[in-house]
């Protein structure tokens, strides 16, 4: 069981890999978007999260097999990337971009939810599995970076489906990523059965105890635990900061005169760190609980972004990229794992649809936020890094004052 989950969390995570580490490049150089125009596009992903998150949650707990939800939201996924290569004006890229992640958010959390269904000791074996979700982000971003030196034996092969554009274009960054889509499709056939609980009792482990109803709003009373709120609260906060680097590293390094090509796969340091840190969340788990271990993830988004707003080299920055692995294992993981131990079966989809949703929030004012910040420096991007160190410092001194967890 664990092998077919590992395959399912690297096939759910390519796509998005093939087309999130150039998607700002892309609106800049090839389509000529303003600062603001690529903070609004890269911010669907968030609105998307908003809108969709809460409501797949209710269908998987309650009304849909989470294997069949999530076939059907990746075969209309890669059917829009496909569609989304050809568009070129602002308005329709921006929706087909926002239709992207409404079913890309909804994808990822029902690989979650699947994840804790069948994994029989999910505290100790959810990060070694997810950790595949990593390496299929870096495959694909790999496989960009290979697809844009224009090999000539791909050369060929690409002439025999369109004779007239035989090398690689920026649009095929999504036309990979809605073939890998179509994979994941294909794969969501073979899954374990993850029936809904029309009739379980939405029970939460917080002040008030049953919660009955519409499962979202059960998963809501969770914010009464003062743990569960100032995780939720640090964890918005996070998220708010962290689209300054999915947005704002890549044009950096451009910056620095990164070679395009190149660009995808030098980002893949982020995920190679991931890979390594989400192998060793049981190990940070049990020597440090989750509040140390949170706490490791926070200070490490702290330093990139310090380090990203003095921009002394391309190599520096580069390096900087390091520090995801811990941000992603110690913040998001390790919270994942924090909330699912606290709820009953019947909520599991809901309550990961529940960080879902304040991550998309945090991520909607983020990525505004950094375009704005932009436009305001007139189009420097170290100032935004520097506002984001600094938002994450007090936010580092509020968990570390506030969440005074058991192990």
């Amino acid at each position: 069981m664990r092998y077919r989950l590992c395959l399912l969390m690297f096939l759910q995570y390519a796509p998005a890999g093939a087309v999130l580490p150039l998607y700002s490049t892309y609106l800049q150089e090839q389509l000529g978007f303003s600062s603001m125009g690529i903070a609004v596009c890269c911010a669907t992903q968030a609105i998307a999260t908003l809108c969709a998150a809460p409501f797949a949650g209710h269908i998987a707990d309650r009304w849909m097999p989470a294997e069949h939800l999530l076939g059907l939201c990746s075969l209309v996924a890669g059917l829009d990337l496909w569609l989304l290569a050809e568009q070129n004006q602002p308005l329709a890229v921006f929706g087909g971009t926002l239709l992207y992640w409404l079913l890309t958010g909804p994808i990822w959390m029902l690989g979650t939810a699947i994840g804790f269904a069948h994994l029989k000791h999910p505290e100790r074996q959810f990060g070694p599995v997810r950790l595949w979700g990593t390496l299929g982000w870096m495959a694909s971003a790999w496989l960009v970076s290979y697809w844009f030196q224009n090999p000539d034996w791909l050369c060929q092969i690409v002439g025999w489906f369109r004779p007239d554009r035989p090398c690689s274009e920026r649009a095929d960054l999504f036309r990979l990523g809605g073939l890998m889509s179509f994979v994941l499709t294909a794969y969501t056939r073979t899954l374990p059965h993850t029936p809904p609980h029309p009739a379980s009792c939405c029970i939460a482990l917080v002040p008030g105890g049953i919660q009955q109803g519409f499962a979202p709003l059960a998963a809501l009373q969770l914010l009464r635990g003062r743990l569960f709120f100032i995780y939720a609260l640090c964890f918005f906060g996070v998220c708010v900061t962290f689209p300054f680097g999915t947005q704002g590293t890549p044009l950096l390094l451009r910056q620095l005169h990164t070679d395009e090509a190149d660009l995808p796969a030098l980002l893949t340091i982020a995920q190679a760190t991931e890979v390594i840190c989400l192998a060793l969340l049981p190990w940070f788990l049990r020597r440090l609980g989750i509040r140390g271990t949170v706490l490791v993830g926070m200070v490490a988004l702290t330093l990139g972004l310090a380090v990203q707003a003095l921009a002394p080299s391309r190599h520096l920055v580069a390096g900087a990229l390091g520090f995801n692995g811990l941000v992603i294992a110690g913040v998001y993981v390790a919270g994942q794992v924090f909330v699912n131990g606290r709820v009953h079966e019947g909520l599991r989809a809901s309550v990961q649809s529940l960080l879902t949703f304040i991550s998309g929030l945090g991520l909607l004012l983020g990525n505004l936020l950094f375009g704005a910040l932009r436009r305001w420096a007139g189009g420097e991007l170290q100032p935004a890094f520097a506002v984001g160190a600094v938002i994450m410092v007090i936010l580092t001194a509020v968990f570390a004052w506030g969440f005074k967890s058991d192990r």
